[in-house]
């Protein structure tokens, strides 16, 4: 078996669990690689992937997932790259938000944006992990037309899952994920999410 080679040039960056790279033969993929090879949140993900695939088939949110493949820094795991209409990398959800207040055009872009992303997110009841802003990028699929993504931390750790086999369970879980992601957008980002906006992205 061939072993796909993999350099630092084409490092894209590293979180609490693996470290990603551009595909050396597919710059529209990328190619993460758990630091260790037992790593309980890469098993949580891939079984959560393979037991609602069905599910994850047409998500609009779900990075969507190629496969393994072996590499000269171990197994890594192929999948979709976030990327702009231009090729440009997408960017995090943190990076996207601005600190302070910003123009009308720029606020009105962040609100569309992030009530399209409750739309998605409670439409489709993915399960996550936990409400970490940077596991979701803004993805500009079209000029000044935006999409949220999450490229990481789905699935459930439970050992009888039962999100993944009851809509009812995926929506109660889904609903108070979404509005714990709200809490926290709206205390850290006040000048971008006023009470206003909250109360449009609160779901009760």
């Amino acid at each position: 078996m061939n072993t796909l080679k993999i350099n630092e040039e084409l490092f894209i960056g590293s979180g609490g669990h693996q470290a990603t790279y551009i595909h050396p033969l597919d710059a529209t993929k990328c190619i993460k690689i758990p630091h260790t090879k037992d790593d309980g949140d890469v098993k949580k993900e891939m079984r959560y992937r393979r037991m609602c695939s069905a599910k994850l088939e047409n998500s609009r949110l779900v990075t969507k997932f190629f496969g393994t493949i072996e590499t000269n820094l171990g197994l890594g795991y192929v999948f979709e790259r976030v990327l702009d209409y231009d090729g440009k990398t997408s960017l995090d959800m943190k990076k996207f938000l601005p600190k302070t207040k910003p123009d009308e055009k720029t606020l009105q872009k962040i609100w569309t944006t992030l009530l399209n992303f409750k739309s998605d997110f409670l439409r489709e009841n993915i399960a996550i992990v936990d409400t970490d802003i940077e596991n979701f990028m803004v993805q500009e699929h079209a000029p000044e037309t935006y999409r949220v993504r999450i490229v990481d931390n789905i699935g459930t750790p439970v050992l009888i899952p039962l999100v993944y086999w009851f809509d009812f369970a995926a929506a109660w879980k889904a609903k108070r994920y979404w509005n714990r992601i709200v809490a926290w957008l709206a205390e850290n980002y006040p000048e971008v999410i006023p009470p206003q906006l909250v109360a449009q992205l609160t779901e009760t």
